[in-house]
């Protein structure tokens, strides 16, 4: 393992399944971007929490509404003990934390550590054990100064003296910046400039609940006795009246980025004091691939795995060999899904298939299709839907929704086929977006910071339908496959006179020249292959 020059801090991972610690885009998109700087070989390690308890298993009761259970793993057969610990104060409280690890060896053979930071140790008193519990539950301010301060620590601890950049992925972990200030003012002489030398930062999201923000009376309390790491001009660096994460990163990092050109402009309007650039998110084609497009491109494209952008020769492929290929992933996910649905229905596989699956809330408009129930029963047996995600624990109006959805696809199970699956996960999320025949993605703009299930599902044939926010502007404008919508009747109104229309015309080479579009023009691009490699040059600049 290269000595690691870039420590990548993020509240949530998703590396592969049965690793627990994440909850969705956030987490997926940092699982990805590890496997990507493994795959070009990147001095690179992360940081993260470990939550033993998950995020929660998803269980829709008979009311139709969402119950959550703890959803614990077995992380000491999975993670390994460095038998290293460090030591941060809170609340004058002194607060252990041990460092587990796991590596990701990418097929060139060079491995990213990830570092797990725990605070179960029996030294510790029972407060201090729940913080590292559940995901994005409990006291968000203490989590977030274990990820800062602990991790900062965990890197001396771990002897990493060679780290150049420190990778902030959201605000979760600015407090990181608080330890540079510190122990590099005591070095070289108090200065902003150092610090942001060292910093990069990226913000993921244009929704207020995504930008935490602290009392500063609760935040120095939490300091009491270490008021030496509060600097002089917190207020300034972080926000007047309450200290925001998100203002906080922005205030010391170097180069600070949205994640897609759209998210870009929000966000200097939600900073207009702030310099911010625009790295657009990509996925990790090799994880969402399903296997029989996998071992198509292998084929015809064996140098894909190892650079996306020869997704581009995708064109060469016979169309009956494209078709043939996403229907078997196609008949794997109907069956899985006729098993598995909450709701009474039958899926056909030489049906449209529609697939929405991701967190429900407000700005994602899930029930967009269900605004016109009469107009929905009309399109009948010509297309099918399958609807998979969760909502926060605390989010009672996404709860609300989804609840929505599924009595409205009950109600409707006699005109249309609609389909919901509980616990959507990365093992589901794969399947949908290999099987599935279009993607539904319906955000209300601005709100949409970039957006990934798309991504996965062009590299798979499956064409983006989408509102224009997010990546897909950027995605329509290169002409990369799918369509755009903007309000219901127009959503309609592509459906059916022009997408269920090619779907089953008799000669399906339009539809399949479509998939290719998505696969070639998305799919080589929208990856992060190409998002690494612009970290490296415009963010890290490393030596």
């Amino acid at each position: 393992m290269k000595e690691p020059k870039v420590a990548y801090f993020c509240a949530e991972i998703g590396i592969k399944e049965e690793i627990k610690t994440y909850s969705g885009g956030l987490g997926i998109l940092a699982g990805d971007t590890i496997k990507a700087m493994a795959d070009l070989n990147v001095p690179f390690c992360a940081i993260t929490l470990l939550y033993k308890e998950g995020f929660f298993k998803q269980k829709i009761n008979d009311e139709n509404t969402q119950v959550e259970y703890d959803d614990p793993w077995e992380y000491n057969k999975i993670l390994t003990d460095t038998g290293k610990q460090v030591k941060i104060t809170l609340y004058e409280t002194p607060i252990i934390i041990k460092i587990w690890k796991y590596s990701y060896k990418s097929e060139v053979g060079h491995e990213v550590p990830i570092y797990f930071l725990d605070t179960h140790c029996d030294e510790n008193p029972q407060w201090v054990k729940e913080l590292t519990n559940n995901l994005y539950m409990g006291n968000r301010m203490l989590q977030e100064f274990i990820l800062g301060f602990g991790g900062y620590e965990a890197l001396k601890e771990l002897n990493h003296t060679k780290i150049q950049k420190y990778h902030m992925n959201e605000g979760h972990s600015a407090f990181l910046t608080l330890k540079l200030y510190r122990e590099m003012g005591e070095l070289y002489g108090y200065d902003d400039g150092q610090v942001r030398e060292k910093c990069v930062f990226t913000t993921h999201t244009p929704i207020p609940a995504g930008h935490d923000q602290f009392d500063y009376d609760e935040f120095s309390r939490a300091l009491k006795g270490q008021e030496h790491l509060i600097p002089w001009h917190i207020r300034k660096l972080a926000g007047d009246y309450k200290l925001n994460m998100t203002k906080l990163a922005l205030s010391l990092s170097s180069h600070n980025n949205a994640v897609s050109q759209k998210h870009k402009e929000t966000t200097k309007q939600m900073f207009p004091n702030d310099t911010i650039h625009s790295i657009t998110n990509g996925i990790h084609v090799k994880s969402w691939i399903s296997k029989e497009m996998g071992d198509l491109f292998e084929e015809y494209i064996p140098e894909w795995k190892h650079d996306s952008t020869n997704l581009n020769k995708v064109f060469k492929i016979p169309n009956s060999e494209i078709f043939n290929a996403h229907n078997k992933a196609k008949k794997r996910l109907i069956d899985y899904v006729n098993k598995n649905t909450v709701v009474e229905c039958k899926l056909n596989k030489d049906v449209l298939t529609i697939g929405f699956a991701r967190r429900f809330i407000k700005y994602k408009d899930a029930e967009l299709i269900f605004s016109n129930l009469d107009t929905l029963k009309a399109l009948g047996s010509e297309v099918q839907f399958i609807f998979a995600g969760k909502s926060h624990k605390n989010d009672n109006l996404g709860k609300d929704i989804m609840r929505r959805i599924i009595e409205d696809a009950k109600l409707l199970e006699e005109n249309i086929s609609i389909a919901f699956i509980e616990n959507y996960d990365i093992e589901l999320a794969k399947l949908l977006v290999g099987g599935c025949d279009l993607w539904l993605n319906t955000p209300i703009p601005p709100n949409e910071a970039s957006g990934t299930s798309g991504m996965k599902a062009s590299v798979n044939g499956c064409l983006h339908f989408s509102r224009l926010d997010g990546w897909a502007i950027e995605s329509f404008e290169m002409n990369g496959g799918g369509y755009p919508i903007y309000e219901y009747p127009d959503f309609i109104t592509a459906l059916q006179y022009k997408i269920i229309p090619m779907y089953y015309a008799k000669n399906k080479t339009a539809w399949i020249e479509e998939m290719k579009l998505a696969i070639g023009n998305s799919g080589s691009y929208f990856n992060t292959h190409r998002m690494a490699k612009e970290y490296l040059e415009k963010a890290y600049e490393l030596k």
